[in-house]
């Protein structure tokens, strides 16, 4: 993704030659690959912490009245949203 995006970018800025070398998978030293790279990277860390949370709330067992103890989501009271919300695993614990 990071690579179409910056070969679409050096295309649109007139330089089909760098568009094209990117394209087939060269130009990994040029700062625009680099930048987009370390983008896409942090924006998936973020939608993994997202997509553990979600999954968290979308298990049964989450919700299940019958656990000794009650519900997590009882427990939970939204905790894992306002961790990943805030930038943190889903399961944070400062102890």
């Amino acid at each position: 993704m990071a690579r179409t995006f910056v070969a679409d970018y050096l295309e649109a800025a007139g330089r089909e030659d760098l568009s094209t070398l990117v394209r087939r998978g060269a130009g990994d030293d040029f700062a625009e690959v680099v930048i987009a790279g370390n983008l896409l990277s942090t924006h998936m860390q973020v939608l993994h912490r997202y997509e553990e949370a979600l999954a968290q709330y979308a298990d049964p067992g989450f919700w299940d009245e019958a656990t000794p103890g009650g519900a997590l989501a009882l427990h939970d009271n939204g905790q894992m949203a306002r961790n990943v919300l805030a930038g943190r695993p889903a399961f944070f614990h400062r102890d």
